[in-house]
């Protein structure tokens, strides 16, 4: 299992590792967004946001690793304002500016050049600083702005900073260092050297421009150790070769419902567990490089609330000895890591944190807390969802009342620590604004998914409710959570944790999610309620 694990992430690893041509800049130390990260990470970074999200978090710009498209931005600026790689996903927003509607790529010029978009964008900066509320379509503006400011920066030299040579021990960019000294011939050196396409040259100057660089910039005794992990996190991307491996084991698990295989359900599980281990690292090498608890923006309580998913699973299969606990979370966790991976809005930026969450203990008792929370109340929802399916099906009454009882006891386990959670939160806010409840849409939302859980519950132990009602209850109960977790943060916007809101999108497909999930319910509750075609349902289930 352990050699299978390390082969994986080799693997994984392999396309970069393939040309070493710039490695002597991946690990170069620049500053950037509030903290000192590899260079391999600001190019990452640059490159999701100016050509957008790509599919299973591909970062290659037209075939190019990252940290060579910046050094080609370098060679080449005028070749790659021409270049259509900027991403305006946005219809509403390419009608407004007269756009062609075809296509979601255009080049930088064609973008800086159009005085429709421009103006948009100059419109929504305004609102912005005065503090107004922006349509989805300012919003996007604003962000494809930033984006072209971005990639206009790096062009000029303005970013990212790369030496810390001003007053105070400001970090300069290769601009502001001067044209003159031995920073700007060292660059120009690996810019003639990559336009003559001479590769060993090019490595030869990229350390030289690296070791250059280096005197000006007194980072303490573990900045290697530190930039040499996130080089390695970058390169073997730990959370798509775990989902990649639940997807492997959900494949395994469910093929055993049509061709029973103790071989094949042994593999299945063997694979979560090997996805799970994966995860894990994942987690251990992210927390070390932000220095903190990894759940504090959308993209790491996702990936999160996956990995604590497969942790259920694996404690009730232990306890109940059953591989649908497995066959569940490794489903849930291909969709939960790939949403994560692929979704713009989603920002897998590891960020400095908000000055109100800069307390590791209560962000990791809190918010820990409540996502595993969310981690077992959205098992429930998957158990839920077998649940419904046999309902459908019309199988036998033991197999439904097993996997509801299944469903309830993940549902209890979710319970307890949201409400553990919600209670935590509450005594941070006593902690951080003075106040222990103010009624916040954070915390009103967290409270009203709370007590819709304990309401299923009771029913549940009241007897008011039974295999059907429990599986619509996790449903309802899912809803909830989806409100207080996305809802808050991306519709409603407003409250205390703004540090938490986001936009770009997405409403749209959260609407149809919860519409699907309304049309599965009543068309179960149909079939449920028609005994004369189909056979062996009762009311006993409701």
């Amino acid at each position: 299992m352990r050699s299978a694990i390390v082969l994986l992430l080799a693997l994984s690893g392999a396309s970069a590792a393939a040309d070493d041509t710039f490695a002597a800049l991946r690990r170069m130390p620049v500053q950037d967004g509030g903290r000192v990260k590899p260079l391999d990470t600001f190019a990452r970074e640059t490159a999701r946001r100016v050509t957008g999200a790509r599919a299973f978090g591909n970062e290659s710009v037209k075939g190019l690793d990252p940290v060579e498209w910046i050094v080609a931005l370098w060679a080449a600026p005028e070749a790659w304002r021409q270049e259509r790689i900027v991403r305006v996903a946005d219809a509403t927003l390419r009608g407004h500016a007269g756009l062609p509607g075809e296509r979601e790529r255009f080049s930088f010029d064609e973008l800086v050049g159009n005085e429709r978009f421009m103006a948009a964008a100059e419109e929504a900066r305004g609102l912005q600083d005065s503090g107004a509320a922006l349509s989805s379509e300012g919003q996007g503006a604003l962000r494809l702005y930033g984006e072209l400011s971005l990639m206009a920066a790096v062009v000029a030299g303005d970013a990212p900073k790369v030496a810390a040579g001003g007053p105070d021990g400001a970090w300069l960019s290769l601009r502001e260092l001067g044209g003159a000294g031995p920073e700007a011939r060292a660059l120009e050196a690996l810019l003639v050297a990559y336009r003559a396409g001479d590769r060993a040259a090019i490595a030869a100057a990229a350390s030289g421009l690296r070791t250059v660089l280096a005197a000006a910039q007194p980072l303490g005794e573990d900045a290697p150790v530190q930039l040499a992990r996130e080089v390695r996190y970058n390169r073997v991307k730990p959370f798509r070769a775990s989902w990649l491996l639940y997807l492997a084991a959900f494949l395994a698990l469910v093929s055993t419902l049509a061709v029973p295989s103790r071989a094949l359900s042994t593999i299945g599980l063997a694979l979560m567990t090997a996805g799970f281990g994966v995860q894990t690292y994942g987690f251990v090498l992210r927390a070390l490089i932000a220095q903190r608890a990894p759940v504090a923006n959308m993209y790491e309580t996702i990936v999160f609330a996956s990995w604590g998913a497969v942790l259920f699973a694996l404690v009730f299969e232990a306890l109940h000895g059953t591989r649908l606990f497995a066959a569940c979370a490794s489903g849930l966790s291909v969709a939960f890591l790939l949403l994560a991976d692929s979704v713009p809005i989603f920002d897998a930026a590891i960020d400095p944190l908000a000055p109100v969450l800069r307390d590791n203990f209560w962000l990791s008792s809190h918010v820990l807390t409540i996502t595993l929370g969310y981690a077992a109340l959205l098992l429930a929802l998957a158990l839920g969802h077998v649940t419904l399916g046999m309902l459908f099906l019309g199988r036998g009454e033991a197999r439904v009342r097993t996997v509801s009882g299944f469903t309830y006891r993940a549902m209890q386990a979710g319970t307890l620590l949201l409400a553990a959670g919600t209670l935590l939160g509450g005594v941070w806010a006593s902690y951080s604004w003075g106040r222990f409840w103010g009624w916040d849409p954070k915390e009103t939302w967290a409270l009203i998914a709370l007590l819709v859980y304990l309401a299923i519950l009771h029913a549940r132990f009241a007897g008011w409710i039974r295999d059907l009602g429990l599986a619509v209850g996790s449903i309802v109960g899912g809803l909830s959570v989806l409100m207080a977790w996305y809802g808050v943060n991306y519709v409603l916007g407003t409250g205390l944790h703004s540090y938490g809101f986001g936009s770009g999108g997405g409403t749209g497909w959260v609407a149809a999610y919860v519409a699907l999930e309304l049309a599965l319910v009543a068309a179960v509750a149909w079939r449920v309620r028609a005994p004369r075609t189909a056979p062996g349902f009762a009311h006993s289930h409701s």
